[in-house]
């Protein structure tokens, strides 16, 4: 049927949309020379692929959505590299904050020669010793210890910025454990209904069957057309290839639940929820009354109303939005980083002040052995950069202007997301009471369409139209709940309430 057949389209192309693209292996032009290229040990081998794929957990159970969203967020690797790199944003700062503390490095110089010269000592990421040489052999035992006295608050202002960028990659992390979310959710829901339509398909297929076997009867009897007989065949026919469409396109998308899950396409699940409706008042009503005061942190820019006049649902969702959705915060924090980093580069206009202290024990060719102390401080400011300086502040403050933009664009795309999902909600649900009030109508003409047929006073035409109609009505059922449910989720996500809290469901999550 044509009209499941664009449902299922449609299905196929919303579940890829949000599904990161498998990119494809180039393949290498035959070799000019007869010996091969050394192989790079990072580019992939035969066997890789089976490798990477047999880590990958098998699980062989019954879940639920909020079971499969777990799974999810413990198993993706999307959420797995955005772990990593709020681990990188903590080093980082570490790295940052050991800045300000005393550093102490030991060097060794054993030197020779004919002429006096000036060396220092292998680049280390700790203090480094400037040595100067005299004529002859020499040898010197150092220990050096440098501590940053005074900065111009350029050490506290990198400290600043990279605990910015930690706490946006924390952000960033939630955010990427709410897209997981959501992508979960709407691959399961359309596992359901693609069983859903394999339901309606099989549903056709009996109908057409138990049609040709009484038909085939009453042909005997000479009481229809032997084409009636004919066409019940082919319409047989057709609904077997429904079935068997129907079939492979859920094991498709059970194959990207798993994909979405990060388990092996070997595990075996059961889904145990199916496609429900239940009223969206009771859901935006909750998030409305659910506002609760903003994070700690870094003050959020608040999502700009799409109109002059805000009806009160959609300004309640987008204060929500304001204190919920991660992006807003990692943005805002973005921007704290960038003020952070321009005044790190403003202090270089200003003095920078070490504490030093060394202890040598020296000895020269016919000389004996020395030992002593050095202490001091050294202070440096720079007089003239040729415009070096004030490049790197014009820089710095370039960049905060963008990130100060990619704030407000981020707030502009977070507004028009609610919006967005909440026309899309009602839309939804004008569509599941439409397409189960038509269901109903196409089932009591579908009935009576063959009662006449059976008494004769209808063609079969009748009949395969009503049929037809019905199963069109199904389908219509199926993907009115599917879009419903997704755009349940979507709003959920779009306010950031979207459930990433383990096993247990959101209150806010509309549990069934």
């Amino acid at each position: 049927m044509k009209e499941l057949l664009s449902f299922a389209l449609f299905l196929t192309l919303g579940s890829r949309l949000g599904a990161e693209p498998i990119p494809s292996g180039q393949q290498g032009q035959k070799a000019a020379l007869p010996a091969p290229a050394p192989r790079d040990a990072s580019a992939p081998v035969a066997g890789d692929l089976e490798r990477l794929l047999a880590r990958r957990p098998v699980l062989n159970r019954a879940v639920g959505p909020d079971e499969a969203v777990a799974i999810a967020l413990r198993e993706s690797p999307l959420v797995r590299g955005a772990q990593a790199e709020l681990e990188t944003a903590i080093a980082r700062l570490d790295a940052a904050r050991a800045e300000t503390r005393p550093v102490v490095s030991a060097n060794t110089f054993l030197a020779g020669g004919s002429m006096p010269n000036i060396v220092e000592s292998p680049q280390l990421p700790v203090a480094r010793m400037v040595m100067g040489l005299p004529r002859g052999a020499f040898a010197d035992q150092n220990i050096m210890l440098m501590y940053p006295l005074f900065t111009s608050g350029r050490l506290q202002a990198l400290i600043r910025q990279v605990s910015a960028l930690r706490d946006a990659s924390a952000a960033g992390l939630q955010s990427q454990r709410q897209e997981v979310a959501l992508l979960t959710r709407i691959a399961y829901r359309e596992v359901l209904a693609r069983r859903a339509l394999v339901e309606v398909a099989r549903t056709r297929l009996r109908d057409n069957a138990e049609r040709l076997r009484i038909d085939r009867a009453r042909l005997a009897q000479e009481q229809i057309p032997a084409y009636y007989v004919q066409r019940d065949i082919a319409e047989v026919a057709a609904a077997q290839q429904e079935v068997t469409n129907a079939e492979r396109d859920v094991e498709i998308s059970l194959a990207q639940l798993k994909t979405v899950m990060g388990v092996s396409l070997a595990s075996g699940l059961e889904l145990t929820e199916p496609l429900t409706y239940r009223p969206s008042r009771e859901l935006i009503a909750q998030l409305a009354a659910g506002e609760r005061a903003p994070r700690s942190g870094a003050e959020v820019t608040t999502p700009p109303s799409t109109g002059a006049s805000v009806a009160p649902e959609l300004a309640a969702l987008l204060r929500q939005a304001e204190q919920r959705r991660p992006e807003l915060q990692a943005a805002s924090l973005r921007v704290l980083g960038a003020q952070a980093s321009m005044a790190a580069v403003q202090s270089g206009y200003r003095p920078q002040v070490n504490l030093f202290a060394m202890g040598d024990v020296a000895k020269m060719r016919g000389e004996r052995a020395s030992a002593g102390v050095t202490f001091g401080l050294s202070a440096s400011i720079p007089l003239y950069t040729g415009g070096g300086q004030r490049a790197n502040v014009q820089t710095a403050e370039a960049e905060r202007r963008q990130q100060e933009e990619a704030r407000e664009r981020v707030a502009l795309q977070v507004a028009q997301e609610v919006n967005a999902a909440l026309l899309n909600l009602r839309a939804a649900e004008q569509n599941v009471r439409t397409a189960q009030a038509a269901l109903e109508a196409a089932r009591e003409e579908y009935q009576a369409a063959n009662t006449r047929y059976a008494v004769g006073r209808s063609i079969v035409t009748e009949v395969l139209d009503a049929l037809s109609a019905r199963v069109q009505a199904e389908a219509n059922v199926v993907q009115s709940l599917f879009q419903y449910n997704v755009a349940r989720d979507q709003l959920l996500r779009a306010v950031g309430e979207v459930n990433t809290a383990g096993n247990a469901a959101s209150p806010l999550s509309g549990g069934r």
